[in-house]
Parts: structure tokens; C-alpha cells; sequence
């Protein structure tokens, strides 16, 4: 049987990216770690959904069991002389080693060749997620495009170390499991061996199967990869199921007081970043997410029966429905995509009330915001719309690209995936997102309003004041208690088809 080891990578005479560049690729994202964690992981496995059933995507929080831990200490623990430089030494000897993995089941696992200089026939998942950094988007209308945002999953771990074990359909071999550890740290100056010259590494090491001439890691392959997967304690695959466990070794959880809290995080972060994918009218092609946290559940919120998310999901039926507007460039003429918005007069939500995973989206209290989508369905972002004038008037819209202009929109986006910029373009693609965006503003200007301020002299009684408290006696008095909310509902306002909203309350 195979001993597993790690291997740190030299720079070859050609050059090489330095653990440190590929970092950086992500630069430093303005909302918390976990958000990106949950996008970049969900939508890699979106991206590997098989399609004809549901896609399982579990977040799992853990501590290395006791009777899992000597088999941690033995078979990870680096040689001596690159203890220094992976650290991991350390941590498996640890003895609450704490583990975040992502499990997803009914996607294609991560096939292809395992080595980046053989030409891929078909996939090369492997190449690209577990070798390369950079490469181009494979996966037509996919969610990623060029892998940097792996670069979270490393940062996330305060040893920036990872494990991978898939499982995939290999021709001519069937099902196959593979098991690989990964490491970013910091580029380093050393020796291979005792005897050897100094000379520069890249701070990238792999651990699993070593090979020589050329030096290079392979994965645990078959039975063996089950076998020291299981020993670990890593979720096991069912006889017949494919798909891809991603597990950070020592998450930086340090902003949470406590696990259970970081978890009700990642459950509200996946409600508030992939609902669109959570739907059930989508039937088999949906995102079903589950978060457990030592052993206990925690939901994820319904879309459809939280607010807000509740209408940002109307807004989405109305335009995935056909109903909606289709806004377009003139000059070149072009559809660029669908618009629908959804507005209601609401009972206002307290001050700093907001989940933080809602203001990690941009969304820190009701909404006036669209919400930017392409074809993969995956939230962009809440684009900030005019505020109303009135605490009891909320909106929130949905646009969504034309399939056609996909790659338009994905490249304009950052690493993270998390905005639409224009500036990253040129000639009409750069015009189409110029375009959308403005289309987007001059729809929402029409809410743009203040409150009336006037006050009477004779009791100084300020009109706007007077209305916005008599609003939300109205929408308190027409409020639905939440045990009438209907299955799979929420509360529905008029559309933005100009019919009056009818009021409603705050869940």
C-alpha cells in the first residue's frame, strides 16, 4: 500500500507562480472570509452538477475525533526539515483539530488527467482545481472563470492546507476515488535533501502519492484513497456516488464566538448567496444545502418564506416567467437581459436587525436593490438602488443577462465573481454592461423620493413624520401573522407593473 507523503515543489529553471501570487490573485475582498467560502465552493459544485438530480451541498463543521486523530498525526505529518515550512506538523498533534468541509454529492467528482503536462481528451477538473491557476473557463455558462477564487479555501485555513477527496467516472475504468492534500504557504529557500544545494521554493507542497522523474505528486487512487480517506474520517461516497469533499484543515473562525454561531453564518450566507439555485420549482436541477455543525442542523432559511429574500424570489418567478421587461442596448442593438422588481409596503425592520450574512451582502436592512444574475443563476450581487423616502416602502428587483452575452458578463467580473466591471472590457461588451447598468438606474429612479418635511407652524408637527407613522400602523394592522404564511409562499406585493402594493408584515 501506498505511504503518502508530502512533496514541496522547486522553482523550475523556467519559473513558476510563488504560493503567494496565487493568494493575492483574490486580493482582499470586501465582505468576511465565509461569504466567499460559501460562493467560491457553491459554485464549483454547480458548475459539476450532473443534472438529472438534485445537487447535494453540505457545509460541515467538525473536530477530529480520537479515535481519527493518531491516524492525522501519522500519516500527515511532514519530514523534519519541511516541518518548518508547512506547520501542519503541529496542528495534527493537536487534540481538537477543527475541520470545515464542503461535501457535495450528484456532481462529476474531478476527472481527467492528473498530470498538467498530459493532453485532456475531455475534462481536466483535476488539472484545474488541484495543479494550475489561471486557466480558462471550461464549463459553458458556468459560474467560475479563471480559478483564482480557489485561492479562499487556503487563506481560510490558518495552515493553508487543504484535502481533496473526489471521486469520479474515469473511461474504461468506471467510478474512481482520488485523495490529495494541498498547501499554500510562503516561498522558501531550502534543500531537498540533506546533502543537496539550497535552492528557492515556491511555497506550494501536495501531499499523497510521490513520484520522481519527473518529481511530481499523484493522487491515492481506488481503494487506497477509500481506504485513508475513512481512516481520517472523511465522509465516505455511497457504492454508485460521484462527487467532490474539499476539507480546510484549522479554519479561521476567529470573528464567531462560537462554532454553533459561525454556522448559523454559513446557513443564512448560503440563503442570501444561492437562492436562486434553491428553488424548488427547479425540480432535479436545484442546489439542496445543508449546514451541521458538531453534529447538530442548522437550517438553512427558506427564500421563499424569508424577508427579504421573499421578494427579491418574486421578482425572479415574475422575469424567469416571461413578464417581465427586457431591457436593451440601442447602440449597437442588443437584448441584454430580464428585469422584473417587486415592491411592498413593509413594517420596518430594526436598526442593525440584519443577519450578518444579509450585510455581507450588501443588504443591511429593507431593500431598495437588484439582484445581478447570468445564466449559471448564481447571485453577482445586490446592486443598491434610491432609498423611497418612507421607512414603510421596500423593493427589490431581479436582473438576469441574456445567455448570449455570458461571457460578456463573466468577464467582466473579479476573481471573486461579486460585481459587474466595465472597465475590464472594451468596444460593445463594454458598452453592454455600461448599458445594463444605467438601464438598471433609470428603472429604479421612479421609487427615488423623500418624505414630506413640512411642518405647520401652529403645532410643529412634522407631515412627513405624521405619514410615515400612519403607514406602519397600516401595514402593522395588515400584517400576516407567520403561522398563515403559505407553504412555499411569502408575502407578495405588487409587481412593477404599476399595480398598487397591498400591505404586509415583517416575519
Amino acid at each position: 500500500m501506498t505511504t503518502p507523503r508530502w512533496w514541496s515543489q522547486p522553482f523550475p529553471p523556467t519559473g513558476a507562480i510563488a504560493s503567494e501570487g496565487i493568494r493575492n490573485q483574490l486580493g482582499r475582498p470586501p465582505v468576511d472570509p465565509l461569504t466567499v467560502f460559501v460562493r467560491e465552493t457553491a459554485q464549483n459544485s454547480w458548475d459539476a452538477r450532473l443534472g438529472d438530480r438534485p445537487t447535494s451541498f453540505r457545509l460541515e463543521l467538525t473536530t477530529v475525533a480520537p479515535t481519527h486523530r493518531p491516524n492525522w498525526e501519522r500519516l500527515l505529518t511532514p519530514a523534519a526539515p519541511r516541518e518548518p515550512h508547512l506547520g501542519i506538523g503541529k496542528l495534527v498533534k493537536t487534540p481538537t483539530l477543527r475541520l470545515l468541509s464542503v461535501v457535495d454529492r450528484g456532481t462529476k467528482g474531478l476527472g481527467g488527467p492528473t498530470r498538467a503536462d498530459e493532453l485532456a481528451v475531455d475534462r481536466r477538473d483535476w488539472v484545474s482545481f488541484v495543479l494550475n491557476v489561471g486557466e480558462k473557463r471550461d464549463t459553458h455558462q458556468g459560474g467560475g472563470t479563471y480559478g483564482y477564487g480557489k485561492a479562499v479555501l487556503y487563506r481560510l485555513s490558518k495552515v493553508g492546507t487543504i484535502l481533496v477527496y473526489t471521486r469520479t467516472l474515469e473511461p474504461g475504468v468506471g467510478l474512481e476515488s482520488r485523495l490529495i492534500g494541498i498547501a499554500l504557504r510562503e516561498s522558501f529557500d531550502g534543500r531537498e535533501t540533506p546533502t543537496d544545494d539550497p535552492r528557492p521554493f515556491t511555497g506550494r507542497h501536495w501531499w499523497g502519492d510521490v513520484r520522481q522523474d519527473p518529481d511530481h505528486v499523484e493522487p491515492l487512487r481506488g481503494v487506497e484513497a477509500d481506504a485513508v480517506a475513512r481512516s481520517l474520517g472523511l465522509q465516505p461516497f455511497a457504492e454508485d456516488e460521484s462527487g467532490t469533499t474539499l476539507t480546510v484543515l484549522d479554519p479561521d473562525l476567529d470573528d464567531f464566538e462560537t462554532v454553533g454561531e459561525a454556522a448559523r453564518h454559513l446557513a443564512d450566507t448560503i440563503a442570501w448567496q444561492l437562492w436562486p439555485i434553491m428553488l424548488p420549482e427547479r425540480g432535479d436541477n436545484r442546489l439542496v444545502p445543508e449546514v451541521r455543525a458538531s453534529g447538530t442542523i442548522f437550517p438553512v432559511p427558506g427564500p421563499a418564506e424569508t424577508y427579504p429574500l421573499e421578494l427579491f424570489v418574486h421578482a425572479y418567478r415574475v422575469q424567469r416567467d416571461g413578464t417581465s421587461e427586457t431591457l436593451e442596448c440601442l447602440r449597437p442593438k442588443q437584448k441584454l437581459g430580464a428585469f422584473a422588481v417587486e415592491q411592498d409596503f413593509v413594517v420596518p425592520m430594526a436598526k442593525d436587525s440584519a443577519s450578518l450574512a444579509a450585510v455581507c451582502a450588501g443588504v443591511p436592512g429593507d431593500p431598495h436593490h437588484v439582484c445581478l444574475m447570468r445564466a449559471p443563476e448564481l447571485v453577482v450581487c445586490y446592486l443598491e438602488g434610491p432609498e423611497t423616502g418612507s421607512v414603510n416602502r421596500a423593493y427589490a428587483g431581479v436582473f438576469r443577462a441574456v445567455d448570449e452575452l455570458d461571457d460578456v458578463f463573466a468577464a467582466s467580473e473579479p476573481p471573486t465573481h461579486d460585481q459587474w466591471v466595465s472597465q475590464q472590457l472594451s468596444g460593445h461588451d463594454r458598452t453592454f454592461v455600461n448599458v445594463t447598468l444605467k438601464r438598471i438606474k433609470e428603472r429604479l429612479s421612479r421609487f427615488r423620493g423623500s418624505a414630506a418635511t413640512t411642518v405647520r407652524p401652529e403645532s410643529g408637527v412634522a407631515l412627513g413624520a405624521a405619514s410615515n407613522f400612519l403607514g406602519g400602523i397600516v401595514a402593522a394592522a395588515f400584517a400576516r401573522p407567520d403561522s398563515a404564511s403559505p407553504a412555499g409562499g411569502g408575502r407578495r406585493g405588487a409587481g412593477g407593473g404599476g399595480v398598487p402594493p397591498r400591505p404586509l408584515g415583517r416575519r
